[in-house]
């Protein structure tokens, strides 16, 4: 997909391990969202020395997901599980195809760009994020700033919980006064594609012949379309026993129709036990309770206020009402003591925007235009060749 071109030199690009988007400061949907994820025909050989051959063969984002439709393909995940960058690469293929959906093939050196960074992303990553933006892409200045942070900046909050559910992991971030509280943040190493690789190894076990890695984009499709979150797991899992009532149909590519009963809450049920993924962890309520607890009491009121749910994986649907009764439960047990009558006239409240896979960026697209022609938030070219990393990381406050 091609935009048109705008006036606006000011971007804004959102690395996520499921996707890459890009659009213009101040324009809060992103012009283009390219899937990070790069496809070769199953024959492919990566012995082939030829570049140009390569090239020909190789399918980026979307075209490579329509192209598992039609053959088997070998995908490569530029993000790791950990949501750290395993293939540099990679990456860079996929964030030239986003930028120039954009900029329409213009030279980059007009452009400012803002980055966004997870909250923990090593400094050896920020200098390589840094290097490939300003070095190999050439922008003319550039800014990163914290997913967390950002999320927070689109509710006008400065204190809450940011709950960051995205393809390879969830991230469970408290923020107060727009810093993320140090040591308390805590991770789930269960993200989007953790519930795709178990669902499809739920459908395996019924006899589907699906292979984990070949057909993992068919699996996505199958939990999209399929698959929420129970509100009550055990209610949901009687009536699966019990009736017909949760049955639903999916096609194939190959035209065979598969039946899923209670693989559709059964698959995402990994966030909340982790140890159906063989995740030996708490799960996703339970660890945002923790993480609150953990803070200093002046501030947990309004950190179970203001509990917010971004990235992909929290479209699922049914997943706002599952955390906030589970917290609602927790907090009444083990806080309230059992007794609601102690409660001070409020209770854990989840935020679900309408756009929350897009929070980070709509976050990230506001500020960089409230911050465009403000030289204290921007990185030259220059500067960062005289200066290093330091340079961008001293810039990367909201404020």
């Amino acid at each position: 997909m091609v935009v048109q071109q705008s006036n606006n030199k000011t971007l804004v690009c959102d690395v996520g391990s499921s996707s890459i988007k890009v659009g213009v400061a101040g324009k809060l949907t992103p012009d283009t969202v390219v899937p990070c994820i790069i496809g070769y025909p199953r024959n492919y050989s990566r012995k082939n020395n030829c570049k140009s051959e390569k090239e020909r063969e190789m399918l980026i984002g979307d075209d490579a997901l329509r192209g598992g439709k039609h053959q088997k393909m070998q995908y490569r995940y530029p993000m790791m599980e950990t949501g750290r960058v395993y293939d540099w690469s990679s990456l860079e293929i996929v964030l030239r195809r986003a930028l120039q959906n954009v900029v329409c093939g213009q030279d980059f050196s007009q452009y400012k760009i803002l980055i966004t960074r997870p909250y923990n992303m090593k400094k050896i990553d920020l200098k390589t994020l840094a290097d490939v933006f300003l070095v190999t892409l050439g922008f003319r200045a550039v800014t990163m700033h914290e997913q967390a942070a950002l999320v927070l900046y689109t509710q006008g909050v400065e204190t809450g919980v940011v709950v960051e559910l995205g393809e390879s992991k969830a991230n469970i971030i408290p923020v107060y006064k727009g810093h993320a509280i140090p040591k308390l943040d805590q991770t789930l190493a269960v993200g989007g594609r953790s519930i795709t690789s178990y669902l499809i190894k739920l459908l395996r076990l019924k006899g589907f012949q699906l292979n984990e890695e070949e057909d993992i984009e068919i699996g996505r499709q199958i939990k999209e379309q399929a698959c929420y979150v129970a509100f009550d797991p055990n209610l949901d899992e009687r009536l699966a026993s019990e009736t017909t009532v949760l049955l639903e149909s999916f096609k194939l590519p190959d035209g065979t129709l598969i039946s899923l009963g209670r693989e559709r809450f059964g698959a995402v049920e990994a966030l909340f036990k982790p140890t159906l993924w063989n995740c030996e962890s708490s799960g996703l309520s339970d660890m945002i309770f923790e993480v609150i607890q953990e803070a200093d009491i002046d501030c947990r009121a309004d950190l179970y206020r203001n509990i917010i749910l971004s990235g992909g994986t929290s479209l699922l649907k049914g997943i706002q009402e599952r955390v906030e009764n589970d917290l609602n439960v927790r907090y009444t047990n083990d806080v309230l003591k059992g007794k609601p009558s102690r409660s001070l006239g409020w209770k854990p409240h989840v935020h679900a925007p309408d756009s929350r896979q897009h929070l980070v960026f709509e976050g990230a697209a506001l500020f960089a235009d409230y911050v465009s022609d403000d030289s204290r938030y921007w990185v030259s070219r220059e500067e960062y060749l005289q200066h290093g990393i330091q340079s961008v990381l001293d810039k990367c406050t909201i404020q």
